[in-house]
C-alpha cells in the first residue's frame, strides 16, 4: 500500500523559518519576525490561504482571505479547477518550455487571442518570464524604434527590479545599487503640466502604471492619460502602459487604460505590458504587446531580443485558459458589482474611523486605504492578518494598505471581508483625544 508523499508541512514552522533565514534570506526572515508575521504559508484554496501553524505557540493555523494575491497573480484565486485542468492537459499533451528559436504553435495561438482582446491596433506580442523582463523589452523597443534614449516615468513608480525596469522605478530601489543610468527622468504622477515641460523630441517613451500600486494605488485625474497620449503623439514618443497589476480585469474592464479608469476614456497606448495574473498562479509568463510598426526594430535581426524560458508552451496553454475565463462579459460584470460593493464598504469604514483613515481610492477590486502615518500601515497589516485578511502596505507609500482580493470573490465573501477589516481597524489605537466615530 502506497501513501501520498508529504510536500507541505514537512517540518515544524519554527524550523522552516530558521532554515529560510539560514539559506534564503536572513534580512527578510528578521523583517517578518520583527513585524510579528513569522509564519509559513500552507494550504490554499479559492480566496483563502492558511499558515502551517499559528503566529504564536499553541495557536491554531491562520486562515486568511488573500487580499495580496501577490499583486494580482492569483486573480482567479488558488487552485482554480479550470487552471489546474489546463496545466494537467498541457503536461499530458507533452508541452514543455519549447525552444525560443523555433516556431511555436502555443505562442501563436495565445498571441492571436491577446490581439483580439487588446485595445484596437495592438496586435503583436513578445513573451517573457516576468514583468521586469517585459518592461525592459518595452523600453528597448521604444528606444529602438525612435532612435532616442530618454525615458520618462513617475516618481514612486515600481516597474520591476531588472536593468531598465529598475532605472524607471523609484529611487528607493535604485539607490542601494548605485543604479542611475543617464536619460531616465521622473515626474510626479498625474501632473500633466510637469510632464509637458520635460517632454521634447528626444524622449523615446513615457511609461506609467495605469494605477501605480507600490506608489499607493494612485488614481489619475479624468483626462490625464488622454493628455499623455496627445503629448506622445505630438513628440513622436512611444506610450507604454504598465498593466501588470491594473490589467486583466482587475478594474472590471479587461484593461485599466482602456475604459478601466473611466468608462468614457479608452486610451490606446503603443505598448501594453502584462505579467503576474497571466500565470494564473501556476506557470510564470509575461507579455509585451505592441502596435505593428514597432516590429520594424527586428527587420534586420529577429533575434535581437530572446527569452529562453519566456512564453513557455505549457505556460501559454494555461494563460489561454485564464484569458477565456476573465474576458467573459459576465465575469467582468461580476468584478464591477463586487468592486462597487467593496468601494461602499471601505468608504463607510473611512467615515467611521476618520481620525486615522485619510483616503480610500481605487477601481474594481484594486483599492488603497490611506492612514495618517506609516505606523498605522504596519500596525494595520498585523491586525488584518490576526483577523483573517492577508494584505500589506504599499512599498513606496507605507501609510497605505493595498487590497486586491481574487476576482472570483463573491458578494457574501466581500461582506465577510469588510467585517474582518472593520474588526482589525477597531483593534488599532486611536490618536490621543479622538474616537472611532
Amino acid at each position: 500500500m502506497t501513501s501520498e508523499k508529504t510536500i507541505m508541512g514537512t517540518l515544524p514552522q519554527k524550523e522552516l523559518l530558521k532554515m529560510y533565514s539560514e539559506y534564503v534570506s536572513s534580512p527578510k526572515a528578521a523583517f517578518f519576525k520583527d513585524l510579528g508575521l513569522g509564519f509559513v504559508q500552507g494550504e490554499r484554496q479559492g480566496i483563502y490561504i492558511k499558515s502551517l501553524e499559528g503566529l504564536r505557540k499553541n495557536q491554531p493555523p491562520l486562515e486568511m482571505i488573500d487580499c495580496r494575491t501577490s499583486g494580482g497573480v492569483f486573480n482567479l484565486g488558488h487552485r482554480h479547477p479550470a487552471i489546474i485542468q489546463a496545466l494537467k492537459e498541457g503536461i499530458d499533451a507533452g508541452l514543455d518550455i519549447g525552444d525560443h528559436h523555433a516556431i511555436s504553435e502555443q505562442r501563436a495561438l495565445l498571441a492571436k487571442k491577446l490581439a483580439n482582446l487588446m485595445p484596437p491596433g495592438i496586435t503583436k506580442t513578445m513573451f517573457c518570464v516576468g514583468g521586469g523582463e517585459a518592461i525592459d523589452l518595452a523600453i528597448k523597443l521604444a528606444r529602438g524604434i525612435t532612435g532616442r534614449a530618454k525615458v520618462i516615468s513617475a516618481t514612486g513608480a515600481y516597474h520591476g527590479v531588472t536593468g531598465l525596469a529598475l532605472a524607471a522605478g523609484d529611487e528607493k530601489f535604485k539607490a542601494p545599487f548605485s543604479w542611475h543610468p543617464p536619460d531616465f527622468i521622473q515626474v510626479p504622477f498625474d501632473d500633466i503640466d510637469v510632464l509637458s515641460r520635460v517632454m521634447d523630441d528626444q524622449v523615446a517613451c513615457v511609461i506609467f502604471e495605469t494605477i501605480p500600486a507600490t506608489a499607493g494605488i494612485l488614481m489619475a485625474s479624468r483626462g490625464y492619460f488622454v493628455q499623455v497620449r496627445e503629448l506622445c503623439d505630438k513628440h513622436g514618443t512611444i506610450m507604454i502602459a504598465d498593466e501588470v497589476q491594473a490589467g486583466l480585469g482587475r478594474t472590471g474592464h479587461m484593461w485599466g487604460i482602456y475604459g478601466g479608469l473611466y468608462d468614457d476614456e479608452e486610451v490606446i497606448p503603443d505598448i501594453i505590458v502584462l505579467a503576474k495574473g497571466m500565470s494564473a498562479g501556476y506557470y510564470p509568463i509575461a507579455t509585451c504587446s505592441y502596435k505593428p510598426f514597432i516590429e520594424k526594430v527586428f527587420d534586420q535581426d529577429p533575434f535581437l531580443h530572446i527569452s529562453t524560458t519566456g512564453g513557455a508552451e505549457l505556460g501559454c496553454h494555461v494563460c489561454s485558459t485564464m484569458l477565456d475565463i476573465i474576458s467573459a462579459p459576465e465575469f467582468l460584470d461580476h468584478v464591477k458589482e463586487v468592486g462597487s460593493q467593496m468601494a461602499g464598504g471601505l468608504n463607510n469604514l473611512a467615515s467611521q474611523y476618520s481620525s486615522i483613515v485619510t483616503d480610500v481610492r481605487g477601481r474594481g477590486l484594486m483599492w488603497g486605504v490611506e492612514f495618517i502615518n506609516e505606523k498605522y500601515g504596519a500596525g494595520y497589516t498585523l491586525k488584518m492578518i490576526e483577523n483573517g485578511v492577508f494584505a500589506d502596505y504599499c512599498g513606496n507609500r507605507e501609510n497605505t494598505i493595498k487590497l486586491m482580493p481574487p476576482l472570483i470573490i463573491t458578494a457574501e465573501e466581500i461582506e465577510f471581508l469588510l467585517s474582518r477589516l472593520e474588526k482589525a481597524m477597531a483593534a488599532l489605537p486611536l490618536p490621543a483625544g479622538t474616537t472611532g466615530e
